[in-house]
């Protein structure tokens, strides 16, 4: 195992999210964090509230034309690697709103995007599938160019 697959496995192991609750979606990612659902088997029950001490961030909800500059500000904020995962249809393509005036479309036209999570709502279960799916990537080393070795 070289220093590649330590810090690897490092980082896929201990995943820190920064939850940004925007709509509905934000109650099912609480109730992963309860113990039916038992997130902290992942290392990801610690939701931290300053994007400096997270490499996680979940946007879960409608990006509106008013939060997007905000959820560009908070994933500049955060420390390296940082990962970003879209929580449901609101915040994958801004459905059921998308077309309005206020809502562009989805976060991805705000921040890269990692990984996606559908749903209209969401299901807790998805999330932590979804973290699975975002471990699996750092593993592989699909998410290298995110790392300092580059």
């Amino acid at each position: 195992m070289g220093l590649k697959d330590l810090i690897r496995s490092a980082s896929a192991h201990s995943l820190w999210p920064l939850m940004l609750g925007l709509d509905y979606a934000t109650l099912e990612l609480f109730s992963a964090i309860s113990p039916r659902y038992d997130l902290a088997r992942f290392g990801s029950e610690v939701m931290r509230p300053s994007p400096r001490q997270v490499d996680l961030l979940i946007v879960a909800g409608v990006v509106n034309n008013k939060m997007a500059p905000v959820i560009r500000r908070l994933h500049a904020s955060m420390a390296d690697p940082s990962f970003v995962m879209a929580f449901g249809a609101g915040a994958i393509s801004g459905a059921p709103f998308d077309g309005s005036y206020a809502v562009d479309g989805g976060v991805d036209r705000v921040v890269p995007v990692d990984i996606y999570v559908p749903g209209d709502p969401p299901r807790p279960e998805q999330l932590i599938d979804g973290i699975i799916a975002l471990r699996e990537r750092i593993l592989s080393g699909a998410l290298d160019e995110r790392f300092a070795w580059r």
